[in-house]
């Protein structure tokens, strides 16, 4: 590692720094393809991580929002790439995932009529009913149950 390290700082050729530091007694003779591709790999991994060490990266802080807040920003992103998919959709390879992703989003408008669910309605009681008080205010009635007269039209 020291002799890959000299050949990153220094600039001197690959193989003289590992010849020269790592195994001197291989001085004359030519690397093998594999100490070839070791050295390489250990080179690039270095110089990430000196380029690592110079510009860092930022971090992604956690946000603190309210749960509110995160869920709307989450949810437009979700139709942001919903519509991401959608503009592309002759490109994807699973068309019925980029029209669910869309509907679920709420892009597709839906022409279809949406079956509502059956209404149930709780009786009224007797004393409660509007019929039976439309017809007690508009009708005379007898002891037997018939009406007489309606006060209505009659």
């Amino acid at each position: 590692m020291d002799g890959l390290t000299y050949y990153v700082l220094s600039g001197c050729p690959r193989e003289v720094a590992f010849l020269k530091f790592i195994r001197p007694d291989f001085l004359g003779s030519k690397a093998t393809p594999v100490i070839k591709s070791t050295a390489k790999d250990y080179i690039e991994a270095y110089r990430q991580t000196i380029e690592d060490l110079i510009n860092p990266k930022p971090k992604v802080v956690a946000q603190t929002g309210s749960l509110e807040e995160r869920k709307a920003k989450a949810k437009t992103k979700l139709v942001e790439f919903a519509m991401n998919l959608a503009d592309n959709i002759e490109n994807a390879s699973d068309q019925e995932f980029v029209l669910k992703m869309a509907d679920k989003a709420g892009l597709l408008d839906s022409e279809e009529q949406v079956e509502e669910q059956p209404r149930r309605y709780l009786p009224v009681t007797c004393s409660g009913c509007e019929y039976r008080k439309f017809v007690e205010e508009n009708c005379d009635v007898v002891d037997d149950g018939m009406v007489l007269e309606e006060k209505i039209g009659g």
